[in-house]
């Protein structure tokens, strides 16, 4: 079953959706974090597919929009990096507080592949964390790289329909996901393709790099050939197969 929600952070309502097996719980349960631009869905609906896939198998998924991103309230203007990890750690806080959920789990995408980072590093008591195609040096990658260029023109820059502000840009590079994983607690799921052209692949391997250091327990999926958010179906089917395992494995 899937269950509206709504939760606040700041003043603002953030939305979202839970997702539940049949029966009273409680259930492990894992927290989803949406990409730049992204939405609780996000691309082809991969969101939903691997919510699905974790009922399936006796675990509940909460899929929710930043503020200023989907149907949460704010405007996409105003949000930072800072911002969305402030969203992030009230949505493990709201699930930590609801009866039915019980173990917690994350899983980001992209920037919320970096925001999983900093989760990791921050939030105690978690079971397990996955990244997919997660962004570790923000400026390194493609959005980066061109939020900079773009950025001569002065702000707030037009991002395809999407107002990106100087408060954004100077804020992200205050964060180093990678220095925050190290500090992880709970074993943790890297996926990366091969053909990434947003997020170059190159970063996986230092997240793996940086893990291994560290001592956190953590595996390491490369999906030949895939694109940033695994836009063919053997692709998709790789990466919500290979979470599934790993989460399974982890909470149940």
């Amino acid at each position: 079953m899937r269950e509206p929600v709504y939760f606040e952070n700041q003043g603002q309502r953030l939305i979202g959706v839970l997702h539940k097996p049949e029966g009273a719980g409680p259930f492990p349960t894992v927290c989803f974090f949406h990409g730049f631009t992204g939405n609780k869905a996000e691309a082809h609906r991969i969101f939903v597919a691997q919510a699905e896939e974790l009922v399936k198998n006796g675990i509940s998924a909460f899929r929710f929009d930043f503020r200023g991103s989907g149907d949460s309230e704010g405007e996409f203007a105003d949000m930072t990096f800072g911002g969305e990890l402030s969203d992030a750690l009230k949505a493990v806080e709201y699930l930590r507080g609801r009866e039915d959920v019980a173990d917690i789990a994350i899983l980001g995408l992209s920037m919320g592949g970096a925001l999983a980072a900093e989760v990791a590093g921050r939030a105690q008591g978690l079971k397990a964390a996955v990244l997919w195609s997660a962004v570790g040096n923000f400026m390194e990658c493609h959005v980066g790289k061109n939020i900079a260029r773009a950025a001569a023109g002065g702000f707030p820059i037009d991002w395809g329909g999407w107002l990106v502000s100087e408060q954004f840009v100077n804020d992200i590079i205050s964060y180093n996901p990678f220095a925050s994983i190290a500090k992880a607690t709970a074993p943790v799921l890297l996926v990366h393709g091969t053909k990434d052209d947003a997020v170059q692949v190159e970063q996986v391997y230092e997240y793996d790099k940086v893990l291994t250091e560290a001592g956190v327990p953590h595996e390491l999926k490369i999906i030949e050939g895939a694109d940033h958010v695994y836009c063919r179906q053997d692709w998709k089917k790789e990466a919500i197969r290979t979470t599934t395992d790993f989460l399974v494995r982890h909470l149940k």
